[in-house]
């Protein structure tokens, strides 16, 4: 449009030609400084960054000596790596330009041997076309500690992976049953081939069997479960099993609670017990035989005991009386009264030695009372000038068997009469108590003492009180050294003897 004619404009002239000079030279030595301090930022950050056209050449390097920068600029980027790193460069530079998104790669520079990592990104260029922008910097360092954990890694698998196979070696080879379960269905997850065969199952189908069906008892298993919830590992508890066909055995369990697979399982060990089993029951039934033979002899002197009392005695007790009376209807001075004299003494003696004697085969207050009355009695016989005894009792019995109440008395009274005569001691003190199942009994006194290792043991009754406690099932233990005193502990199990028959 031409001004008009009238207008006051007359054309640029040199004033404002030259202020717009002096504005266009300022806006170049602003933009001169900026891309000075650009390049200054460039050249400082401790990473390369880099212009890279689509056909993977280098436009630009940020810190490269003018001497070097020639060499770089205008080479392809996958002339400075291996041919195999050059394929994962183009690979990245081609995902960049496509997806247009930034693309990471990691490679090893041929000229300084060490390990780069680089970021590609797209970048739009003042004229409309597409170039790459990517930052480089060393991760040498990094690498290595990643290799070296790497290198650990697989070292510690390797060794993991060993000792896994030394342990399903181990656990195949031994003959113990070994299965591990999942805590709450029971399904077998792993067994051994010794598990198979304990439990008559196919060891290729030992993996669908359930372990509560193990138990001759399923409840058992719940049992078990209960006690290991409870942090309790179970060890040696013995149980019933049976096979699948059903015949059934004895086993000691060993049961811990493990992660298996990542769930809670069940580790447990079956150690066939059924000899010992065996031979524990027979034992039994040896005992129990024992213990009726013991009653049968306790039985049978206590007839002889009556039969003695109530007949011999009695009748010698009547004799006795008619002689004493005879004799007191003879005059002293008849012939044969002193002969009369010595024999109704000497009957008078037979009779007391005939009590003294049943007394001994069954004490009377131990027939009648039991073995804490006898007891009592005992210790107050037995109590005599300076030499004490203390007595006390912790019991929830009344009457026991007879053969077990003989051998608590007869072990007490053999305790007392060794520490009477062999220890130097003022006092013994006698205690019994009764602890769960068990009778515990203990004779223990403050004398000179011995040391039982020196003593001839059928001395003192010690084999006696020892054989006793054996044959009832119970043991028998003598602690004693010089100038300590001796204590004997005897514990006798009550089983089936409280019946008091």
């Amino acid at each position: 449009m031409q001004p008009e004619k009238d207008s006051c404009y007359r054309g640029e002239t040199a004033e404002t030609r030259a202020w717009k000079a002096a504005n266009v030279e300022l806006e170049n030595k602003q933009l001169r400084k900026r891309v000075a301090e650009l390049e200054n930022i460039l050249c400082s950050v401790p990473v390369h960054i880099v212009t890279i056209n689509p056909d993977g050449e280098l436009t630009y390097v940020n810190y490269f000596s003018p001497e070097l920068y020639d060499k770089v600029v205008g080479h392809n980027i996958r002339d400075f790596v291996s041919e195999e790193d050059g394929e994962i460069l183009a690979k990245a530079l081609e995902q960049a330009l496509k997806e247009g998104k930034p693309q990471k790669a990691r490679v090893r520079s041929l000229a300084s041997n060490t390990i780069q990592q680089a970021r590609y990104a797209p970048l739009k260029m003042s004229d409309g076309s597409t170039a790459i922008v990517g930052a480089t910097f060393d991760a040498t360092d990094e690498h290595e500690e990643v290799h070296a954990l790497q290198e650990s890694k697989e070292k510690i698998e390797a060794e993991l992976s060993d000792s896994d196979e030394r342990f399903r070696t181990m656990v195949e080879m031994t003959p113990v049953p070994v299965v591990i379960s999942d805590m709450e269905t029971g399904r077998v997850l792993s067994g051994n081939h010794a598990l198979a065969e304990a439990f008559a199952t196919p060891y290729e189908t030992i993996n669908q069997q359930i372990t509560g069906e193990f138990y001759a008892d399923p409840a058992q298993r719940q049992a078990l479960l209960e006690r290991v919830a409870g942090n309790v590992p179970i060890r040696g508890m013995t149980m019933k099993l049976k096979t699948a066909e059903g015949k059934t055995w004895w086993a000691a369990v060993y049961l811990d609670r493990i992660n298996f697979a990542g769930r809670p399982a069940l580790l447990a060990c079956f150690l066939d017990v059924s000899v010992r089993k065996q031979r524990e029951e027979e034992i039994l039934r040896d005992r129990r035989a024992l213990r009726r033979l013991l009653d049968t002899n306790e039985r049978d002197r206590r007839l002889i005991a009556y039969e003695i009392h109530d007949g011999v005695v009695q009748d010698m007790t009547g004799a006795l009386m008619f002689l004493q009376t005879g004799l007191s209807l003879v005059s002293s001075e008849a012939d044969g009264h002193q002969e009369l004299t010595r024999g109704t003494q000497f009957l008078s003696n037979s009779i007391v030695e005939i009590r003294r004697l049943l007394n001994g085969l069954r004490p009377l207050s131990l027939e009648q009372g039991g073995v804490i009355a006898a007891l009592d009695d005992l210790v107050t016989r037995m109590t005599e000038g300076e030499f004490m005894i203390g007595f006390e009792h912790e019991v929830q019995f009344d009457r026991l068997a007879p053969s077990l109440e003989m051998a608590i008395y007869r072990t007490v009274q053999e305790g007392v009469n060794n520490a009477r005569k062999h220890s130097g001691a003022h006092r013994v003190e006698v205690s019994i108590k009764q602890d769960d199942k068990r009778i515990v009994l203990q004779i223990a006194d403050q004398g000179r003492g011995f040391e039982p290792g020196k003593i001839d043991p059928r001395r003192c009754g010690i084999s006696g009180i020892r054989e006793r406690a054996s044959l009832l099932g119970g043991t028998a233990q003598i602690d004693s050294s010089p100038g300590q005193g001796t204590t004997i502990s005897v514990s006798l199990p009550l089983d089936d003897f409280l019946d008091g028959s």
